[in-house]
Parts: C-alpha cells; sequence; structure tokens
C-alpha cells in the first residue's frame, strides 16, 4: 500500500483531512470537512457564525479528493476569496475567505495535520539556486524526500525548472549512479505512448520490427521522470497505475510481466486536483504519484531571486558585469512578471548580451500596467527561433487565452455564468484561467 504525503509531511490514505478555521471569541475553531458543511446565522448550520453581515444561510463548503469547493448559496454580503466576490470556487491547503464583506470574518481551509517546514539555510539545491523563502523551503522538501524512495511530483509553471527538481533529486539519492530517464507524455504521438513506456515485442504493430526496451526498463536502478503527467491520455492512466503499484511491466504484444526497479518522479503545469474532478485524470493514480508534492512558485512570486538568478546566468554566459554597468536593465528585470519563468529569463538575458538590454530585456509598457501582465495586445509572436517547440507554442496558447478570456469578460461586464455560457467552456475552467493570467472579475 502506497502511502500519500502532502507538501508538508501529511500522510494518510484517499482524500486529504481539511479543517475550517473559524475564528471565535476563545480562539479559533477547528472544524472537520467531512462532507458538506452549511455556514450561516441560522441554528441548523453544521457551523454557526452569529456575526455582522452573516446571512441566514450563507455558504456551503465541501471536501473534494485534494480541494475544498466553497459556494455561496445566495448571502447578502458575499463571499470573497483573494478579494473578489465568488460564487464557487475550489481551494486548497491555506486558502482563505472572507464572508460578510471584503473585509468580513476571515475562515481558513488547512490540513488537518500539516507540520510547518523551516526553509533551509542552502540557498541551492544542485543546480537550482533561490535566495528568496519560498524556494528554500522547497530545498527543506527535497533534502528530505531526495535521499528516500518516494515518489515525487513536481507542480509548476512552464520555465520554473521542473526537470532541474527532478535531475536534483536523482543525483542527491541512492540511485545517482543509475540511468536518469526522461519521458515527455506531452510531446510523444497517442499512439506511440505504451510503447515509449512499457516498450514493444518484434511484431507487435507495424513498424516493430525488433524487441525495444520501453522507459521503464530502460531507467531500471535508476530514476524515471515523467514529464507533463497531465497530458497522458486517459485510457493509458490505468496501465501506468499497475506499474506504480506493482513494479512491473508489460511490453505491447508480449504476454509477460517483468519487474522493474525505478525511482518515479512526475511534473505538470496542470492543475491535477482539478483535473481529478473534471474526470479527466485517475484519481488512483493521482494519489499514488502524489507521495511527495512539490509545488515550484513561479519566479513572479519570488522576486528577491530575479537578480540572483540573473548575475548567475550572466556569469555563466561570460558577461558578469552587465547588472552594474546598467541600472535600468535591473529595473525592467524586477519589474517585469516573467510569463515564461527562469527559462524566459536566461533567454532575456542571452539576447540582452548579443542583441542589446533596450531590444532584448522585456519592459513593462505603460504607467498603468501591472507588473505581472504583458499588455493586452502583445501575445507571444509564432516565429520565436529561440525557444523550443512547445515552450513557443505554450506562450501562445497563454497569449490567446488571456486575450479571448479578457475581452469575453468585458462583453459580459464581469459576469463569470454568462461569460462561461457563451465561450462553452465551464465556469470553474474560465475562473481559473482568470485567475492564471491575473485578470480581475
Amino acid at each position: 500500500m502506497t502511502e500519500t504525503v502532502e507538501l508538508g509531511g501529511l500522510k494518510g490514505q484517499g482524500p486529504l483531512p481539511f479543517i475550517l478555521l473559524v475564528p471565535r471569541a476563545t480562539g479559533p475553531e477547528r472544524v472537520p470537512i467531512e462532507g458538506t458543511l452549511l455556514v450561516g446565522k441560522h441554528p441548523s448550520n453544521d457551523v454557526v457564525i452569529d456575526d455582522t453581515g452573516i446571512s441566514r444561510y450563507h455558504l456551503e463548503i465541501r471536501a473534494e479528493p485534494d480541494r475544498v469547493l466553497v459556494r455561496d448559496v445566495g448571502s447578502k454580503n458575499g463571499t470573497f476569496y483573494d478579494g473578489a466576490r465568488i460564487t464557487e470556487v475550489r481551494v486548497g491547503p491555506g486558502a482563505k475567505v472572507r464572508v460578510g464583506g471584503p473585509a468580513g470574518l476571515e475562515l481558513a481551509i488547512e490540513l488537518a495535520m500539516q507540520p510547518v517546514f523551516a526553509p533551509s539555510e542552502a540557498t541551492h539545491f544542485g543546480p537550482l539556486l533561490g535566495h528568496s523563502r519560498a524556494m528554500r523551503t522547497v530545498f527543506t522538501i527535497l533534502e528530505r524526500a531526495a535521499p528516500s524512495a518516494a515518489t515525487i511530483l513536481v507542480h509548476g509553471e512552464t520555465g520554473t525548472g521542473k526537470e532541474l527538481v527532478a535531475q536534483a533529486i536523482h543525483q542527491a539519492s541512492p540511485r545517482r549512479a543509475g540511468p536518469f530517464v526522461v519521458i515527455d507524455c506531452g510531446a510523444i504521438p497517442h499512439q506511440l505512448i505504451e510503447s515509449e513506456l512499457f516498450g514493444h515485442r518484434r511484431g507487435a504493430f507495424t513498424d516493430a520490427h525488433e524487441d525495444r526496451k520501453g522507459a521503464f526498463e530502460l531507467a531500471h536502478g535508476g530514476t524515471l521522470f515523467l514529464d507533463e503527467i497531465g497530458e497522458l491520455p486517459i485510457d493509458l492512466q490505468p496501465k501506468l497505475l499497475r506499474a506504480v503499484e506493482s513494479r512491473t511491466i508489460q511490453r505491447v504484444g508480449d504476454g509477460q510481466r517483468r519487474e522493474v526497479d525505478v525511482r518515479l518522479i512526475a511534473a505538470t503545469h496542470r492543475d491535477l486536483a482539478g483535473e481529478v474532478t473534471q474526470k479527466r485524470f485517475r484519481q488512483d493514480l493521482y494519489f499514488r504519484l502524489a507521495v511527495v508534492t512539490v509545488h515550484l512558485p513561479p519566479l513572479r512570486e519570488r522576486s528577491d531571486d530575479v537578480l540572483h538568478l540573473a548575475r548567475h546566468i550572466l556569469e555563466q554566459l561570460g558577461s558578469p558585469g552587465l547588472l552594474e554597468q546598467d541600472p535600468s536593465i535591473r529595473e525592467s528585470l524586477l519589474s517585469y512578471g516573467w510569463p515564461g519563468n527562469v527559462r524566459e529569463l536566461r533567454n532575456a538575458i542571452e539576447r540582452a548580451i548579443h542583441l542589446g538590454a533596450e531590444h532584448a530585456i522585456p519592459r513593462v509598457a505603460g504607467p498603468t500596467s501591472s507588473p505581472h501582465q504583458r499588455p493586452l495586445e502583445s501575445s507571444p509572436e509564432p516565429n520565436s527561433p529561440d525557444l523550443p517547440f512547445k515552450e513557443a507554442k505554450e506562450q501562445i496558447i497563454s497569449g490567446f487565452e488571456r486575450i479571448y478570456v479578457a475581452r469575453l469578460m468585458e462583453r459580459h461586464g464581469g459576469n463569470i455564468s454568462a461569460a462561461a455560457r457563451e465561450a462553452g467552456i465551464d465556469r470553474n475552467y474560465l475562473y481559473r484561467l482568470l485567475k492564471k493570467h491575473e485578470l480581475e472579475h
């Protein structure tokens, strides 16, 4: 049986044990979220809050596998999350919602058993660098998890360094002398993924001219890194689940199961818990992969690291004094939102060296622009020659999403339900797009 350990060291099986922290005069009340809780003034609620601004029946809170659904049930003064009034939102550990107005009573969602990890004293873990508290907390998790045999799920936006994390874990593990094998689940055609993972027998399909080992066998004695696991087709997920649980695989066209000894690390930029809710990712596979979960913060959330990373990259590229030569470069680096994260930072610095900073370093367009956003008109160019195909494609899609959603919401005056109906997408998905691109609604 495989344990599930959430970031912070929680151990258990099945859905995560969430609690609701309700402020009381004698101190916070800790209410287990089991099933659905109804919150409001009326005595028939599961959680009764007799406070100014709270409706008789205000909101309901329902536990899901790795998230909590918070739904306003028609309250007069509203429910707010991240400063915005919401009708429904799915949140994770550490989230806070306010009831009775934007400055109303704060309710917190936490894990029932969540030890707090102190940030590591180290400012690097293998090739990963970070002086910020967020990254040094990640280093603490990696320092503890790397020597173990635990399966690890790395979550982070494109360009945050998920493969570097996997390499660093491998190098810090007892398997460092073994192979490190990478499979990008989003870059392999559907019809070939099973063969790439598990191998095939000669004659199993057209062009199968000889027996071939798959990634699991090639990684025997070492580490297998499954990048973009969220792209794995749903029909192949049961086969991966069996391989993860039994540590045996079966080649395509072969009736024999073979034992494999691998340490598994998976990564995704998707919200896998949300994918589970939408039935696009198997819950049992999710929990088998998320034995230890590591969340890599985007660069915009660790601005303390931008200049440190820039100096390190400049030293690697043989131009160590560039930041000190032109103060405007430092200002540009700190004011930009870095949607492409560390990878984009490196590309920008390389362009600065070869083309000049005034042409290569992204700059915020206009005094009213958010430092986390590109101007609405500046979608990525489809012929970006300095990015791999996959990253260029993702930036183009991201740019399209932001422009489309912004104009959609403008047409509907911020009404998420109406906008989602016109677009033909789920309200929760639209809300995630708004959060992803930091658009007001």
